[in-house]
């Protein structure tokens, strides 16, 4: 090997240890501190997986859930709990054993990246950096988002689909089943999986047979078959649940299709038209649905929502910026040439995906939605990356042009990135507080401390700053055997228990009891995220 060879090979390992040093800092820094509480959905997650670990049953009794929790009545799917299981040892019951399996998964993707990056024929280091530090990827490995799991599962079976395809286009069968496996585990973490990893293992079947002709496949359809029917069996569970909440309960609260007033609005718009057969097909509820869905999936693409302030939820978004940095727009754009330029099997398949990748925003309310989204975000890095690299190219001969490119590009994710990072860790905790439930930790310490010096007053919670007893249970570590005992008769809202061991979770102060009695009573503080414990 040449001196020459040497020193390059040097350099880009000393450019990947500093890269994947940057991507650690950027996520391990205040871990489990910023965002500054769990919100409810991580804090339902963890007791579930505490109760499993310590009972083999969620806390409502349900032994050893593999399609869904009930959770709140929304049945969660179940895979991002028992991901956090093995972790409650290690660090306890808190934020740090919730979130790990969130922050691993977007570890794993920068790998997953950088290897589809060198299939596609980019520079894979490139593609690393800027995914190290994009906004989208540090916002959500900080957090314990079944969705960011599920996006990391569907972009190694993406990644082990292409490289079925392996080198002197023999196929790689290895890389088959894994691509199998790891879009099977997607369908058990979030609910948007379920609809984008299925067709995303057809598209995948498809990029193979196209790329090695339909006879290579052939060869080895026995291998090949076992390996879908073994794919079959693992989904069964799903498929026996098809009907039931536990697979539907969620898309009946979320999908566009439950919103009657697009019905409502197709009858009366044909009402006005005096019912003529022109407008029952111009005003039909399919075509206003249709519309709606392509308005929301559209919505995904914004320049606002990308760019500038990110989806409306502030738990998904700092809202300062969008989800991407604004210099990206001008990558974004190059990139998506190149790509329709070069128009491979490959970067068809990674178009497709794309488009695929909104749908379940698109036939949802609340669109644009990151969550339902999110595996389209790596593709956009791959995309922003290739438009960087075309501009490198085309300067690559002249090297002062080039070196100055090189440092404007890089002043400007520096600029970018210094201002995200400033906003996340000094503003962005404490105008996002109330959203992230803050105050909880320490209005439930306080409740047990005047719970015990008053054992005998009965105890009412307000339920302003939603599901307190599940947040109860989680901070003191109650049994879930106490719990589960309780499921049966308890009062509840769907899933969400109303009361507790003595404690009543209420809505307003009108709940109380109209006596003189002492009693104990937990209030929010409005505007303060913090709560008044007093003996009244």
């Amino acid at each position: 090997m040449e001196a020459q060879d040497l020193k390059c090979m040097l350099r880009n390992k000393i450019f990947l240890i500093g890269i994947l040093g940057l991507a650690l800092f950027l996520r391990l820094y205040n871990f489990g501190g910023n965002p500054s509480s769990l919100y409810w959905e991580e804090v339902a997650l963890g007791y579930d997986a505490y109760s499993i670990l310590k009972t083999g049953a969620d806390h409502h009794g349900h032994f050893l859930p593999i399609v869904a929790l009930e959770s709140f009545g929304d049945w969660k799917p179940a895979l991002y709990a028992y991901a956090i299981i093995p972790f409650i040892p290690l660090f306890d019951l808190g934020a740090i054993a919730v979130r790990l399996p969130s922050l691993l998964a977007g570890l794993s993707l920068l790998f997953a990246l950088y290897l589809i990056a060198k299939k596609l024929g980019q520079n894979p280091l490139l593609v690393l950096a800027i995914t190290a530090i994009s906004p989208w990827a540090i916002q959500f490995s900080r957090v314990g988002w079944e969705a960011h799991l599920a996006t990391a599962c569907i972009t190694w079976g993406l990644y082990f689909g292409i490289a079925t395809v392996g080198e002197k286009k023999k196929i790689q069968i290895r890389h088959f089943a894994l691509s199998v496996f790891f879009l099977i585990l997607s369908l058990y973490t979030y609910h948007a999986a379920r609809i984008v990893a299925p067709v995303v293992g057809l598209s995948i079947i498809l990029f193979i047979t196209s790329s090695l002709g339909f006879k290579s496949v052939l060869g080895t359809w026995k291998k090949m078959l076992f390996i879908i029917l073994l794919a079959f069996v693992a989904v069964v569970p799903l498929l026996a649940k098809i009907s039931s909440p536990e697979i539907l309960q969620r898309s009946r609260e979320t999908s566009i299709f439950s919103d009657v007033s697009i019905i409502l609005e197709s009858n009366q718009l044909k009402e006005q038209a005096r019912n003529s057969l022109l407008s029952r097909l111009i005003y039909h509820r399919y075509v206003l649905f249709s519309q709606e869905i392509i308005k929301n999936g559209l919505a995904q693409f914004t320049p606002r929502y990308l760019f500038l302030s990110g989806d409306p939820q502030i738990r998904h978004s700092v809202q300062f910026f969008g989800h991407l940095y604004h210099i990206e727009a001008i990558f974004l754009i190059l990139g998506f040439f190149v790509w329709l330029k070069k128009r491979t099997k490959l970067h068809l398949l990674l178009f497709f995906v794309a488009i695929l990748s909104v749908l379940p925003a698109a036939i949802s309310t609340g669109s644009p939605h990151a969550l339902r989204s999110m595996t389209l975000f790596p593709i956009l890095m791959l995309l922003a990356a290739e438009g960087i690299q075309m501009i490198l190219s085309l300067v690559r001969a002249r090297k002062l042009l080039f070196t100055a490119v090189v440092v404007l590009i890089v002043g400007a994710y520096t600029a970018e990135l210094s201002a995200f990072w400033l906003y996340y860790n000094d503003i962005y905790p404490k105008v996002a507080a109330s959203e992230w439930q803050y105050g909880y930790a320490e209005m439930v310490q306080s409740l047990e401390q005047k719970m015990q010096e008053n054992p005998d007053l009965p105890v009412y919670v307000s339920r302003a700053m939603g599901r307190p007893a599940m947040y109860y249970w989680f901070y003191t570590k109650t049994d879930p055997r106490l719990v589960q005992a309780a499921n049966a008769t308890a009062k509840k809202d769907q899933g969400e228990f109303l009361e507790f061991g003595g404690i009543e979770f209420v809505n307003s102060e009108s709940e109380l009891p109209q006596d003189d009695s002492p009693k104990i009573v937990a209030s929010p503080i409005t505007g303060e995220n913090s709560w008044t414990i007093e003996v009244r």
